[in-house]
């Protein structure tokens, strides 16, 4: 069914996180534990698309084959949600012939775009009527907003689209920011030159209505709702008597809004239309995000023109293709690892010795790759600006013991034991949980990388009157000691003992994160002995 996801996955928080994601998007969306349930439900309810926890496909190579097999009159696409500290992605992805993948935490924009590409195949969205309209027209219209396109077409495209599935009288996407009086105009269905048009905010109540309160605006009838009061003999005079007013959200963060405007013997807009519109809004976010602020500027012949664009714009560019190339490596990459280990699995006996060795070398660096990647893109969203806290209150042992479970792969495969001690049951906190996870992380994967084989990682948790701790613990070589007061900064780094050098991101992501939750972590060490991280948090921020 066009529009419908079934996620199966066995563990609890990853529905927690992924449900509202997709439903505050209009999709429907069931759960299961275990491929018998999953097939069950596949079988009764034939779902779009299936997002199927990592850990069931490398536990099990062949549950996507015996998945599509319950819906043998398509192939149904299937995509991995993989935990951070899955080492072994391109064989996962290779041996269990998924679709595509997704990598926790789960941005938002990117699990959306990715399940609604799976929905639909079309590059071009085909308009219908409303009534007819399912997942593919969305799907056409994310991959035409993830397209190589200008992003001035895109949008323009977007509004083109639902003028054509919508009876309306004008319908824009304006870009805006929460702190500025004025908005750009980057697309609009009655009149295709539009591009940046520079609009004072103070003459559309509406979209600061939106923008104040971050939800919806609905007006029925413009000559009556008080908000409109002050514009209303402006706006009678253009002919349209309801208005639609939807906020572009990303990163928690409204970038633009989609306004419709109709001029209908009927006042009003349809629940249909309104989720309709929504959506579209959802999708068109991805590539509004990428679109410089056209500001209209004007630069005296003798001055030479600034080669920056203004407003750290050039900062947020920057990112942007940060993001873009390493997320597209990290796909590379990881591909390129799972047919090495295949190859390693399947034909060993065939390869000689030499050949066997560079099969594992190609292995060795295309995993300190899919490491750079990963830790590029968080340095490039901290870099420039854009990490903004959802601080929850939480149970920090909870939510860090979940996290270890994670990690229990490369635990076993390393036969290291993992100790846990605590003064207390609950360690309450208020800190944004994904991106704390993220820290517990790199600390873990650390601690994994210098602990000997058969060796113990202790994980230890405690609280006063003001902050709570967490220290991760290794019986590793230990660090020297004129290395420790560096040991945050930017590409410093230390060789493990198999004489492997990380790249020297991923304390500075975990000190940048800690930073901005007003926290402190530090190292101690002792040579030969094994080392200590430990970060403390508020209790409340």
């Amino acid at each position: 069914m066009a529009g419908l996801v079934l996620i199966v996955d066995s563990n609890r928080d990853v529905h927690d996180l992924v449900v509202p994601i997709l439903g505050a998007a209009g999709l429907q969306v069931f759960c299961c534990a275990d491929l018998e349930a999953a097939s069950s439900q596949i079988r009764k309810q034939r779902p779009g698309v299936v997002l199927l926890g990592a850990d069931l496909a490398t536990t099990d190579p062949s549950c996507c084959q015996q998945l599509r097999s319950c819906a043998p009159e398509t192939r149904l696409p299937i995509i991995l949600l993989v935990p951070a500290s899955l080492t072994d992605l391109g064989s996962c992805l290779c041996s269990s012939a998924a679709d595509d993948f997704v990598c926790s935490p789960f941005l938002e924009e990117e699990l959306l775009v990715r399940v609604l590409s799976r929905l639909g195949t079309s590059d071009q969205p085909q308009v219908a009527d409303l009534t007819s309209v399912d997942y593919r027209f969305l799907a056409g219209l994310s991959n035409l907003a993830n397209s190589d396109l200008d992003t001035s077409q895109v949008l323009k495209r977007v509004v083109a689209a639902i003028g054509q599935v919508i009876e309306v009288q004008r319908c824009s996407i304006t870009m805006v920011r929460e702190d500025d009086q004025f908005g750009y105009v980057m697309a609009s269905n009655d009149d295709p030159d539009l591009d940046g048009l520079k609009i004072d905010l103070g003459k559309y109540p509406e979209i600061q209505e939106t923008i104040r309160t971050g939800k919806p605006i609905l007006i029925d009838n413009i000559s009556k709702h008080p908000i409109m009061e002050g514009v209303r003999p402006y706006i009678e005079r253009l002919g349209f008597n309801s208005l639609l007013v939807l906020p572009m959200v990303d990163r928690q963060r409204i970038i633009g809004v989609l306004v419709v405007r109709t001029a209908r013997v009927a006042e009003g807009f349809t629940e249909e239309e309104i989720s309709f519109c929504q959506l579209v809004a959802n999708v068109a976010t991805s590539a509004l995000r990428f679109a410089g602020l056209a500001k209209k500027q004007h630069t005296p012949a003798t001055q030479v023109p600034c080669l920056l664009p203004p407003d750290g714009e050039f900062f947020e560019k920057r990112g942007a293709l940060l993001d873009m190339a390493a997320h597209d490596l990290r796909v590379l990459v990881s591909v390129v690892d799972g047919y090495c280990t295949l190859l390693l699995e399947t034909d060993s006996e065939n390869l000689s010795r030499q050949q066997s060795e560079f099969v594992d070398g190609l292995m060795v660096g295309c995993r300190r790759l899919v490491e750079l990647t990963n830790n590029l893109l968080d340095f490039s969203r901290l870099e420039s600006g854009n990490l903004e806290l959802m601080v929850v209150d939480t149970d920090l042992r909870q939510m860090i013991e979940s996290a270890s479970r994670d990690m229990q792969p490369l635990l076993l495969r390393r036969g290291i034991n993992l100790k846990v001690k605590s003064q207390q049951g609950t360690v309450p906190a208020s800190c944004d949980v994904e991106n704390i996870r993220r820290v517990f992380f790199n600390l873990m994967s650390n601690a994994i990388k210098f602990t000997p084989q058969g060796g113990t990682i202790e994980l230890q948790f405690a609280t006063d009157e003001k902050e709570v701790y967490v220290s991760v613990s290794d019986n590793g070589p230990g660090i020297e000691a004129g290395l420790l007061p560096r040991l945050f900064e930017e590409f410093t780094h230390r060789s493990s003992p198999d004489g492997q050098h990380g790249n020297g991101l991923g304390l500075s992501i975990c000190r940048r994160i800690v930073d901005a939750h007003q926290g402190r972590i530090w190292a101690e060490s002792v040579l030969g002995q094994g080392s200590r991280f430990t970060f403390a948090l508020p209790r409340s921020l």
